[in-house]
């Protein structure tokens, strides 16, 4: 019997969809090892991944939060624009990934250090559409970095790099970047995480500054190249079917403790995640998998978050102030970890 089944009378399940983002996720590290597929194999209850799916409205509607029945782990910003386009999302759990971030260049660049940026041309992403989570993402990152470097925007330029829409699977931000920086339109590029180290040296760049999981985990100055995860679910199905939704989430909150028990297939689910080798994932996640993969709402999560919607709220890139508190029901997570305990 699944540790999360409840005593309550079966019920018409729907068809759930599941969403996550291509780097280090909690859902990712179940996806993949037919987690979800074990908890419901004696009900008619049906999973279905966003990622293998190409329809459009499906796509789209995993970003928005249209899309009935969604259950998705990916970045807070992305949720917080959702929740203030259509309110149809609840907030369930706050992740914080930590994975190296490289300040890259072309070879034979004079460029060997951070101070070296001023009078540059950084890249700064921009996928098509109304919100680009990569443009939030690599903002964050180039003030984190300017800050650390002692710069200011006012001694640089920001390039603009066009990308694919953030709805295609497996879009082309990073190979976007690297052609900018090799084509000559910008002079320094960031990338991100086991993807960015993959291209590092199969595009034979120079690496200015590495900044690892570590660092940015420990230093509080670097809180800018944390990604923060949003876990959300359509308020219609948490409304149906809570018992389901709590059982979801307590499989997310496991994962966390999988990767630390078994930290060699917890970066091995990792690389499969992000289609890079595992000696990248490895290098790029360090010994903070398993922190990366815990989901909570701890006062300090919930804080972050809401500095992370005061930056965009300052930058124009949300059109008003929510209330998080508000948008969040922590009723799941309480739920989820009890029956955890009870299970334990």
């Amino acid at each position: 019997m699944s540790k999360f089944r409840t005593s309550e009378p079966p019920r018409p399940a729907p068809l759930i969809w599941y969403a996550r983002c291509p780097t280090l996720t909690a859902m990712g590290l179940v996806a993949n090892r037919g987690v979800f597929q074990r908890e419901f194999l004696r009900e008619n209850v049906h999973l279905v991944s966003v990622r293998e799916n190409s329809t459009p409205s499906v796509r789209q509607g995993h970003l928005d939060h249209s899309l009935p029945n969604l259950i998705r782990e990916a970045d807070a910003a992305t949720a917080l624009w959702a929740h203030g386009q259509n309110e149809r999302s609840r907030l369930l759990a706050i992740g914080q990934t930590y994975h190296s971030v490289s300040v890259v260049t072309r070879p034979g660049q004079p460029i060997n250090g951070l101070r070296d940026l001023v009078g540059r041309r950084l890249s700064l992403i921009k996928e098509a559409g109304n919100f680009s989570p990569a443009q939030v993402r690599s903002l964050r990152a180039w003030e984190t970095v300017l800050d650390v470097a002692g710069t200011t925007k006012s001694d640089i330029e920001f390039v603009p790099v066009v990308a694919d829409h953030p709805s295609v699977p497996f879009g082309d931000v990073a190979r976007r970047e690297v052609e900018a920086l090799l084509g000559g339109q910008s002079d320094v590029a960031i990338l991100f995480g086991a993807k960015g180290l993959e291209l590092v040296r199969s595009a034979h760049l120079k690496e200015v500054h590495r900044f690892t999981a570590e660092d940015i985990y420990s230093h509080p100055r670097l809180a800018g190249l944390v990604e923060l995860r949003a876990v959300t679910v359509d308020h219609v199905l948490l409304e149906g079917r809570a018992d389901i939704v709590t059982r979801l989430l307590g499989n997310l909150i496991e994962a966390a403790h999988w990767a630390e028990a078994f930290p060699k297939e917890a970066i091995k689910q990792a690389a499969i995640e992000g289609k890079v080798e595992s000696d990248d994932a490895a290098t790029a996640y360090g010994d903070l998998l398993g922190a990366s993969a815990k989901l909570g709402l701890e006062p300090e999560r919930l804080a972050a978050l809401e500095d992370l919607q005061d930056w965009l709220k300052h930058r124009h890139l949300l059109p008003e102030h929510r209330q998080i508190a508000a948008w969040t029901d922590p009723s799941v997570l309480q739920a989820a970890k009890q029956n955890l305990s009870v299970e334990a």
